[in-house]
């Protein structure tokens, strides 16, 4: 960075983020709002529950939930995008971070969460991390999707490792395109 920031601030509901420009984070802030209040409303939690977020970029949705939760422990592999986690979740003590690919973390965590929320890339789950995800057996999964395909080639897996689809719901983040965005609220059976 010659001159300025190596991060803008981006305000999604009331909550303000630090994001570098190696960071992903969701364009349309006022859908982005919508997206996190509907998982907030949709996933019950309490001061007990642990909370997995795997691919958690900058904290977008870990930060509406880790006032909520006994535990968040986020997982994710761009080294730029968890010094903005680290920032944006500061306030937290209850919040941990993983930086690393979800396929080499998940096989090895030994812990029982009662909640995941996925948000992979466009390709979906590596079959490592979606196998290792389904011996950790939470109760709950929410599945932010950016591409139908991989949704669908990832929903089989955990419907034929013991979840039921629950509820879907779309956001279109890119009006008058083909994207869609959808959030996928799985249990176990």
């Amino acid at each position: 960075v010659m001159a300025g920031d190596d991060h803008l601030h981006m305000q999604v509901n009331d909550r303000i983020f630090q994001v570098s420009a190696a960071s992903f984070f969701q364009v349309n802030s006022t859908m982005a709002g919508r997206m996190a209040a509907y998982l907030v409303d949709n996933l019950p939690v309490s001061e007990k529950t642990i909370l997995l977020e795997v691919y958690c970029g900058v904290g977008l949705f870990s930060a509406f939930f880790a006032g909520r939760v006994g535990c968040l422990i986020g997982i994710e592999a761009s080294p730029q995008a968890c010094e903005d986690f680290t920032s944006n979740l500061d306030e937290f003590d209850n919040v941990e971070l993983y930086e690393a690919r979800a396929e080499d973390i998940l096989p090895s965590l030994h812990l029982k969460p009662d909640l995941v929320i996925l948000d992979p890339p466009r390709t979906g789950l590596q079959p490592r991390a979606l196998d290792a995800l389904l011996e950790l057996r939470p109760e709950r999964i929410a599945y932010v999707s950016c591409d139908p395909s991989t949704l669908a080639r990832d929903a089989a897996r955990l419907i034929a490792g013991g979840y039921l689809i629950r509820q879907v719901a779309p956001f279109d983040l890119f009006p008058q395109t083909y994207h869609i965005e959808s959030i996928s609220i799985f249990e176990k059976s």
